[in-house]
């Protein structure tokens, strides 16, 4: 067959969908040698991957275009002049109105345009309004990287369960227990920070709710209980004015917290085999890739009890309401003061991220590639609209 995979995440940045789309595809690439790919993107992209099997078709007119529109316009015409047989969109949205001759695959990570649209930019916000339901309409199967998405989406979306499958994203090999102290002493020496610290993980945006983490340390500091840094891992990303706010409204300081901005790959191990615990108090996830990294390095994990979240973490770490900034507080101090429970959660940790493994995800993405086109399938394109005030509410996608 020849695949072709919309890879635009790979040329804006290092976020969750980026990394979840280049393991995905080494793994691909590497298990699959019969097939062709090409990788479509609006921008060049630096990655490389094994073999001889795949090819980049890189954007060259109109460059002026946002890359959701350069999508449905130059990226559609070179899709099907390509004459492809399957297209797989990673990134929520496919390309509309392609020949019906195109089989469609597209993974939906979670649907914070819809739940949290305040905390999206502008234009991604406006472009999931305009092609998400479309894209969604005219999918032959939608993938989702959790059981909780897969629920929005009936919910929401009145999409029929029958056409979503389930895929969790995995942890690279890379991630393992390192000796937290020496990991601890590395971060220490390179970034220039403590080497008794607590870690965050995630681009900066108001989603990942970092505002309550820091009014739970500025408690735990105020009440003299906590001696270590919080380290924050992530790009900046916008809207933190508020965070901003709390941050001098207690008067906390680098010594108290320290941005680290994007940091290599080859630190992040280190980073979190070096942390006393990791805390992720997301408002909402569709999978939430740095609780598998950091269960896989062997660190407790304290993380909100919403949306996919509490789904990945399991019995593995403490869940806490994200907006209550005093039982995070609690749940920091708890797992500070109490080693034995600290010993429970790492091993809990590394039983339960064995089931989140890039190799075994990407066997079922290309299982779903071969019976996507098996004569005779389903054509999902002939469902019905999705509903409309006045309409039944039992219709579906």
């Amino acid at each position: 067959m020849r695949i072709g995979v919309d890879a635009r995440p790979l040329s804006v940045g290092r976020g969750g969908i980026a990394k979840g789309l280049e393991n995905l595809l080494a793994e691909l690439l590497r298990i699959d040698r019969q097939n062709e790919y090409y990788l479509y993107s609006h921008r060049d992209f630096k990655q490389r991957f094994q073999g001889d099997n795949w090819r980049k078709r890189i954007g060259s007119r109109w460059l002026f275009l946002p890359g959701t529109l350069w999508l449905q316009t130059e990226g559609r015409r070179m899709m099907i002049e390509d004459k492809l047989d399957l297209l797989w969109g990673f990134a929520h949205l496919l390309p509309l109105r392609l020949p019906a001759a195109i089989h469609r695959l597209v993974t939906v990570h979670d649907l914070t345009w819809h739940f949290y649209p305040a905390t999206m930019k502008f234009h991604n916000r406006a472009f999931h309004f305009l092609f998400f339901r479309p894209s969604l309409r005219e999918a032959d199967v939608i993938i989702t990287d959790s059981e909780s998405t897969a629920r929005d989406l009936g919910a929401v979306m009145r999409v029929d369960r029958s056409r979503i499958r389930i895929i969790p994203l995995g942890a690279a090999s890379e991630y393992r227990p390192h000796d937290p102290s020496a990991a601890a002493n590395y971060i220490a020496s390179k970034f220039q920070v403590s080497n008794r610290y607590l870690s965050a993980v995630g681009t900066i945006e108001p989603r990942k709710n970092l505002t309550t983490l820091i009014e739970a340390i500025a408690d735990l500091r105020g009440q003299g209980i906590l001696r270590h840094q919080l380290l924050v891992a992530g790009a900046a990303g916008w809207k933190n004015s508020t965070l901003d706010s709390a941050i001098r409204r207690h008067g906390l300081t680098a010594e108290e917290i320290t941005f680290l901005g994007y940091i290599p790959d080859e630190d992040m191990p280190l980073l979190y085999s070096g942390s006393e615990l990791f805390v992720f108090p997301s408002l909402y996830e569709g999978f939430g890739l740095p609780l598998v990294e950091a269960m896989a390095c062997g660190v407790p994990v304290i993380a909100s009890n919403t949306s996919s979240v509490a789904e990945i973490v399991g019995d593995a770490g403490i869940l806490v309401s994200p907006r209550d900034a005093r039982g995070l507080a609690e749940a920091i101090s708890r797992l500070i003061h109490d080693a034995e429970l600290r010993r429970d959660l790492r091993e809990r940790g590394l039983r339960r991220v064995q089931r989140f493994r890039w190799d075994e995800a990407a066997r079922k993405i290309l299982r779903l590639f071969s019976e996507t086109k098996l004569p005779g399938r389903r054509d999902y394109r002939d469902a019905r609209p999705i509903p409309v005030a006045g309409q039944s509410d039992r219709a579906t996608l």
